[in-house]
């Protein structure tokens, strides 16, 4: 799902000193590329909840599920879920690895980052059951040793491929098959080609 281009950095900061229409209109065609996804994504949130995970459902009550002993449990709200995926534009934190995304949609409800990615890091199985007086995070606390696994099926299957698996964003990304990347990239380079084009012709008229 990311996309790495070598030399964006570079040409935003000469854009923005020499060119800022260039940029202007890469990034509204960057964002016409990105926004289909975003809407895309928002239509797979299910509504009022998914499957039969009906006690997920934020239904106006107080949560007293805890994840370690003090943080609640996200309820879900569709609503909260739909309005939580977005389309960011500027840099965000970077990753582990480094990396820093410039235009992104992005997932910011907890609940909907549960249904997006449930499964992707320890399977269909959920978590290892501890049971509730055990002890350890990133382990299962319920009272049921099969919830993780009732409730992780219940969701559906992941799309897409390794760690860019998931049930919204990802998915929708993944059934673009690289329109969107594709969208993306074109923009930029359009950019920097009218860009160099500029330069020469400003050159030759130095010149001349």
């Amino acid at each position: 799902m990311p996309v790495v281009v070598e030399g964006y950095k570079e040409l935003i900061q000469k854009l923005n000193a020499f060119e800022p229409d260039l940029n202007k209109q890469m990034k509204i065609e960057i964002k016409a590329a990105m926004l289909p996804i975003r809407d895309k994504a928002r239509g797979y949130a299910p509504s009022p909840y998914p499957s039969y995970l009906y006690n997920w459902a934020d239904k106006g009550r107080t949560n007293q599920n805890t994840i370690d002993g003090s943080r609640k449990f996200p309820l879900y709200n569709p609503a909260e879920v739909i309005a939580g995926i977005n389309y960011r534009a500027g840099a965000n934190k970077k990753s582990r690895y480094g990396f820093s995304a410039l235009y992104s949609v992005v997932n910011t409800s907890a609940a909907g980052a549960i249904y997006e990615t449930a499964g992707r890091k320890m399977g269909y199985r959920g978590q290892v059951w501890v049971g509730p007086k055990g002890q350890g995070k990133d382990v299962s606390h319920s009272r049921n040793p099969n919830a993780g696994a009732i409730f992780i099926n219940s969701m559906g299957p992941l799309y897409g491929q390794g760690n860019q698996r998931g049930r919204l964003i990802f998915r929708a990304w993944n059934e673009s098959q690289g329109k969107a990347q594709d969208a993306v990239i074109h923009a930029i380079e359009k950019a920097a080609r009218r860009f160099n084009e500029r330069a020469t012709q400003s050159s030759f008229g130095l010149a001349a």
